[in-house]
């Protein structure tokens, strides 16, 4: 804030090269945080829903199957043709690790990059559009042999300096006490009225404190590289194995041409869209998508949102957009997917909660 500097401003690649202090200062307090922060119970509930309503049943199979019989069809111009799909994954650059599930009737597509899904769902159905913070890459773009990796779990939490939001590049700088003691006075709670007036609001450096996270990332697999990152234990900046540069977040920032996408994941997401809107194509389905505090600073979500809309319905099926957002919950006016779309203007957990009373109580009824 003393530099006048927002969110845009800091997600850039090229600060790292600019200002590494200021580049790892974000990114590793972004880390610090999303790591020591729980989820909110809302991800317990989605969960429910999906063990309950998605995940059994003939529609779950048929796009189970489907999906296992798309991936080991032959490609003539795929050159792991002649493998199975776990030597594929290993075999592909920018893999960090080897899934052996397939996803059913239910999928996560998110843009962001806490990697909180991780402690709630399975990998095969997780498609981190942006990426994610606990995977890195190398920062050099000519270092093409080291690809994406996990970082440590076991890691420490990076150096950052609470009064200037960098991280030095030695860990035994003396901003230690002062960071150690900003950490333990985080606030525990927020209120949006502060937000201008900067007064106990979560943001970086500062969260609300919702307790231990204790499933931390308990459904992502081990990396399949695990000495790509090299940290020495005088040096709070990360590098890469391979090449010995600096090591950067394998997430896709703004002005971003060096970023490694996991490709696999994409794979998996791509055969599963394909599967499900191929099915909407042979019989009526009942397509649900819920979206949850999907603004207009990065609209991806909301732009793939209206695309299945749309995509379902040209196919015959029948599709709800529950479209979830304190301020902008509403479809484009005069599309497919206005008359599609039931919009709720309110906050994530709050929407959730009810949603579930309300199922619940309509489930047991049908009982």
């Amino acid at each position: 804030r003393k530099e006048h500097l927002e969110y845009h401003d800091l997600c850039m690649p090229h600060i790292l090269g600019k200002d590494p202090e200021l580049f790892f200062g974000f990114w590793g307090q972004c880390m610090n945080d999303y790591r020591k922060t729980r989820p909110h119970g809302g991800y317990e509930i989605v969960r429910q829903w999906r063990d309950r309503l998605f995940h059994a049943g003939p529609i779950a199979t048929d796009i189970q199957q489907r999906i296992i019989s798309r991936e080991s069809n032959q490609h003539p111009n795929n050159p792991l043709e002649n493998n199975p799909p776990h030597v594929q994954q290993q075999q592909l650059h920018n893999t960090p690790y080897q899934v052996d599930g397939v996803p059913k009737a239910f999928h996560v597509f998110t843009s962001n990059v806490d990697a909180h899904c991780y402690d709630y769902f399975l990998p095969e159905e997780i498609h981190d559009c942006h990426g994610n913070i606990e995977l890195w890459q190398c920062s050099d773009q000519d270092c093409e042999n080291s690809g994406i990796w996990r970082a440590p779990l076991e890691k420490e939490p990076f150096l950052v300096d609470p009064t200037t939001m960098r991280a030095p590049q030695q860990n035994d700088s003396p901003v230690a006490e002062n960071s150690k003691e900003a950490d333990e006075s985080v606030p525990a709670t927020c209120d949006d009225s502060d937000v201008n007036n900067n007064k106990n609001v979560a943001h970086i450096g500062q969260t609300k404190g919702l307790g231990d996270r204790t499933d931390a990332l308990k459904f992502m697999p081990k990396g399949i590289k695990d000495d790509c990152w090299t940290q020495q234990s005088s040096c709070n900046w990360p590098k890469c194995h391979d090449c010995d540069n600096w090591a950067r977040p394998a997430i896709l920032m703004f002005g971003d041409f060096g970023w490694k996408y996991d490709e696999s994941q994409q794979i998996r997401w791509d055969n599963w869209t394909e599967t499900v809107l191929e099915m909407c194509s042979e019989q009526e389905l009942k397509v649900c998508i819920l979206e949850i505090g999907c603004g207009f600073n990065v609209p991806t979500c909301r732009r793939i949102s209206e695309e299945w809309v749309e995509q379902v319905r040209v196919r015959g099926s029948d599709v709800t957009l529950v479209r979830v957002n304190p301020n902008e919950p509403f479809a484009p006016k005069e599309s497919i997917s206005e008359e599609h779309t039931i919009p709720i203007m309110s906050g994530g957990l709050d929407a959730i909660v009810k949603i579930n009373e309300a199922m619940l109580e309509i489930l047991d009824q049908q009982a």
